[in-house]
């Protein structure tokens, strides 16, 4: 059965895929926003943004790679590290393929180069670059922020080449703090805290209005309980409404009551 249909959804307002187009602005993420896009826009060297799983680190990501796409320029790159089983070397070539460039060995000494003379030509044009690296917690090697810290140095005529925004884990932090030169060159930290139980509420109606439904679909127990289970981390919000909303259309039911999410609760292994 399709939900979206029974409810009136025009498209899914609960999907697990992290979506620009449905960023929620509450407090915490749009204070978030502003201050790593003005370390990018005032060429600052490094921004950080940390906080848990699932609290909108990528989503935040994606939302400053699409800010910056509208404008002319910027000449922005994503690359989000899913593990940390890599090289410098890889690391060093995929750095090299945001910036469009494509090596012919993996002679990290002639990409890196080839990288700098990339720099330099999108300066000439004009462009800022800026290079943000979700799940950066997966950089472990210190060779490889060694070599963020090279980069993030280049300057022509007292302006930066290079800005770059890494997002991750708390535990990213630790991994920086022993390269004092690269932890200098940090403009802002940013940390991104779950929900509380106001935002989560804003949150979900947020969602719900931007997919086309102007109805209340959740009753107060049930948007308490979606806080109470969820403990404010967006992700887990969406699974929860995903799921909650299927059992109400299943049931027939226009608003989703308590009784459906303490099912769901259970059935997720969320109830304590």
């Amino acid at each position: 059965m399709n939900y979206e249909n029974f409810y009136g959804f025009v498209r899914e307002p609960f999907s697990d895929i992290p979506d620009p187009k449905l960023f929620y602005s509450g407090p915490e993420h749009a204070r978030a926003l502003v201050k790593l896009l003005h370390v990018v826009k005032k060429g600052r060297a490094l921004g950080i943004l940390t906080g848990a799983v699932g609290c909108g680190k990528t989503t935040i990501a994606r939302r400053i790679l699409a800010e910056l796409n509208k404008e002319d320029n910027f000449y922005p790159g994503l690359m989000i590290l899913t593990h940390q089983d890599f090289g410098i070397e890889w690391f060093t070539k995929k750095i090299g393929e945001l910036l469009g460039l494509r090596f012919n060995s993996n002679d990290r000494s002639e990409m890196v180069t080839e990288i700098i003379k990339k720099l330099y030509n999108i300066y000439r044009y004009g462009m800022k670059t800026v290079i943000l690296i979700d799940e950066a917690n997966n950089i472990t090697n210190p060779e490889i922020l060694e070599e963020l810290r090279g980069l993030l140095n280049l300057e022509l005529q007292g302006d930066r080449l290079l800005t770059m925004i890494l997002s991750g884990m708390h535990e990213m932090l630790e991994n920086i703090k022993d390269n004092r030169s690269l932890r200098q060159r940090i403009s802002t930290i940013v940390d991104l805290p779950p929900l509380n139980l106001s935002s989560t509420k804003e949150y979900i109606k947020y969602r719900i209005e931007q997919t086309g439904v102007n109805e209340e679909l959740f009753d107060e127990e049930s948007l308490k309980l979606i806080y109470e289970f969820s403990k404010g981390v967006p992700r887990v919000i969406n699974v929860i409404c995903d799921n909650a909303l299927l059992e109400g259309a299943l049931l027939k039911k226009r608003v989703v009551e308590g009784s459906i999410l303490n099912r769901v609760g259970e059935e997720l292994l969320l109830k304590d």
